[in-house]
């Protein structure tokens, strides 16, 4: 939940089913205010692969005064650089001091918590779906920033000043062709997307988990895959290990040291990410939505979905949806 006094922000939501939403909203304590603006359908290029209706949310944000967001979590990548003001981030118990130059990576399975420190809290964010940047990315490489989480991971990296302008001119780029539409404009995201990636892989190559491509990474992300696609089905470390011919305990270390998550725990965070998209936008009941989520017994999946995030799904359903309001 973002608490603050005053906040501008402006917003270009892509998407293949609904239309390009640009909201400029202003909150204060004695007003709630917010203007839209509705352009063109979107193109259809990108598949849908879950409820949620939007691939790229693209966002400039100015705090003014008091911001904080309690510990929460989105179903999607997301990419947060920094232009002016100083922030304490918490994500997945490491704690972060960002300042301008600051671009920081989160993925989908990570909750995190914000509070701006100094004002005016200035920002660019990307919120974009895991299976359409995986798609659009496909290399395990440039996408180690968000699949690996090894113990050393830093979740930001402290531009030079040098490459700022560089940054910050990719996320107006795609701010621009989201908002005008011109002519092979999704293929122009594209290119960004990736252009920001190898951008910092050529200058920053430390900062990735992955600097190389190796047979046996190839593997661990091909299963990665295997899991985000099947978690729904029977999944066990024994049958994965014979399906991609390997070992299981070779499996069950490579796994771990490879992605920073034990094999088991990331196919359980895989399901409750699945489950709180549910949650969240449909009306399905707790048991459709365990088993829609890869989860055979409700009282189990009540039980797990409470462990890893403190709530009962129902309750995070109701809380969130507030929050969302």
């Amino acid at each position: 939940m973002e608490v603050t006094d005053i906040m501008m922000s402006k917003t270009v939501v892509f998407n293949s089913h609904m239309k390009t939403d640009i909201r400029i909203q202003s909150n204060s304590n004695n007003s709630n205010s917010i203007i839209n603006r509705t352009d063109a359908t979107t193109s259809n290029i990108y598949k849908n692969s879950s409820d949620n209706p939007d691939f790229i949310n693209i966002t400039y944000k100015e705090s003014l005064s008091k911001l904080e967001m309690e510990t929460h979590f989105h179903n999607s990548y997301e990419i947060i650089y920094v232009l002016e003001g100083t922030a304490q981030f918490c994500i997945s118990n490491k704690t972060y001091d960002v300042a301008p130059g600051n671009i920081i990576f989160i993925n989908n399975l990570e909750n995190h918590y914000l509070k701006a420190i100094s004002y005016p809290y200035k920002r660019y964010f990307i919120l974009i779906d895991p299976f359409c940047f995986q798609s659009i990315v496909n290399d395990p490489v440039l996408l180690s920033l968000f699949k690996n989480r090894p113990e050393h991971f830093n979740h930001t990296i402290y531009l030079s000043k040098e490459l700022r302008s560089a940054v910050i001119q990719q996320f107006d780029n795609i701010l621009g062709e989201v908002k005008n539409k011109k002519d092979y404009w999704e293929f122009a995201i594209e290119s960004y997307l990736k252009g920001l990636l190898v951008l910092l892989f050529r200058n920053y190559q430390d900062a990735f988990p992955l600097i190389s491509y190796t047979k046996p990474m190839e593997t661990i992300f091909q299963i990665q895959k295997y899991i985000e696609e099947n978690y729904t089905g029977e999944i066990s470390l024994e049958n994965v290990s014979k399906l991609f011919y390997i070992d299981k305990y070779y499996l069950s270390r490579l796994f771990k040291e490879t992605t920073g998550f034990a094999f088991k725990e990331y196919l359980i965070l895989q399901r409750i990410s699945k489950a709180k998209e549910r949650l969240f936008y449909t009306n399905d009941n707790i048991t459709k939505v365990a088993a829609d989520s890869g989860f055979n017994n409700v009282n189990h999946f009540i039980r797990i979905f409470k462990k890893y995030t403190g709530t009962t799904p129902l309750q995070y359903r109701l809380k969130n949806r507030e929050c969302k309001k």
